[in-house]
């Protein structure tokens, strides 16, 4: 049998260039029906590869995070998409995923990790913060929730999150394939 993974294995791996296809074909779906396929640009699955993640199983594509460290501020680490199959949620891919990329940003020398969400995704926020993720109060509030108006562009205001993973790993910083290969 040596390395080979089993058809009925979950897999985990980092994003490739042609997962975008696969992401852009399933992603309206998962988001109940909001036109999101438009937002995953092939840049995501081609420049942010070691910090981006993709679970599978037998083919089938089960989750996927894409995610990146900030060139503006190297301590932080911002996730752009999330998902998970609706058949599969509640198991904790998830979870998982978020926390292979906060290990991953935090071998990379991040102590933030951010994300945004729109206030009409209770699922997300609900998420976010059982994460440990923190509401960034903004400066107005919609439904309860603190949101920062126009943060998307006009009209489309955002709830975002940030979560403090601690002291960044400074005393040896990674490179980002040598952090992906460690969050596996």
């Amino acid at each position: 049998m040596g390395n080979e993974t089993p058809d009925h294995a979950v897999r985990w791996r980092n994003i490739e260039p042609g997962d975008q296809t696969r992401v852009a074909a399933v992603i309206d779906q998962w988001w109940g029906g909001r036109a999101m396929s438009g937002r995953l640009s092939h840049v995501f699955f081609i420049h942010f590869q070691p910090t981006s993640f993709v679970v599978e199983c037998s083919d089938e594509l089960l989750g996927f995070l894409l995610g990146f460290v900030s060139q503006t501020m190297p301590n932080e680490a911002y996730v752009h998409f999330v998902g998970v199959h609706a058949d599969y949620r509640r198991l904790g891919l998830g979870r998982r995923l978020y926390e292979r990329f906060c290990t991953a940003a935090g071998l990379l020398g991040c102590d933030t990790v951010r994300s945004h969400t729109s206030p009409q995704n209770r699922l997300s926020i609900a998420f976010h913060t059982a994460q440990r993720f923190n509401i960034d109060p903004g400066d107005d509030v919609i439904d309860g929730v603190s949101v920062w108006r126009d943060f998307a562009g006009p009209g489309e205001h955002r709830v975002r999150f940030v979560k403090h993973l601690g002291p960044a790993m400074t005393v040896e910083r990674f490179t980002p394939w040598e952090a992906f290969r460690a969050a596996l």
